[in-house]
């Protein structure tokens, strides 16, 4: 196995195991309209061009109340390597519904690889999906570039 492969891999195995964590940690206690505790959330892009890792502020993401999340964003192919200055789209879903949020999220880029994303509110129960679309723009030989690569994750209030 080459040292690009032995690194997606590796990303790949830990942010699995990042997402059982998350996975068991929403469990069964809370009910249909009740926040969960959704301590972390971590996949690779559909793509594999980024790793996103991301935490919501409190450890609860609430009904129907205002919450902010912290992501981290990291090179699909080298975990090592943090992604600042992309274009990040953070929206819930409800895919049951055929409908977002009623607010559109704000996206800040701290540097380091560090976002803060305001302005998330899940206004109702049920099941929704909280994307992270990731928009890179860069220029190669003269040529204008856009890569773009999204992951998601479910979420049950």
């Amino acid at each position: 196995m080459n040292k690009r492969h032995g690194n997606t891999a590796a990303l790949l195995l830990g942010l699995l195991a990042l997402g059982s964590s998350a996975a068991a940690l929403t469990g069964c206690s809370a009910g249909a309209g009740e926040p969960q505790e959704l301590v972390r959330f971590g996949g690779v892009s559909a793509r594999g061009v980024f790793a996103v890792e991301m935490e919501v502020d409190g450890g609860v993401i609430p009904l129907n109340e205002p919450f902010e999340l912290g992501i981290i964003l990291r090179s699909g192919q080298d975990p090592t390597q943090p992604l600042s200055g992309r274009t990040l789209l953070v929206e819930g879903w409800m895919p049951g519904h055929g409908h977002g949020m009623l607010r559109r999220s704000q996206v800040d880029d701290l540097g380091d690889g560090h976002y803060r994303v305001r302005g998330m509110l899940f206004h109702m129960p049920g099941e929704w999906e909280l994307r992270v679309k990731v928009i890179e723009t860069r220029t190669e030989d003269d040529f204008l570039i856009v890569e773009d690569d999204q992951v998601s994750f479910e979420v049950n209030l």
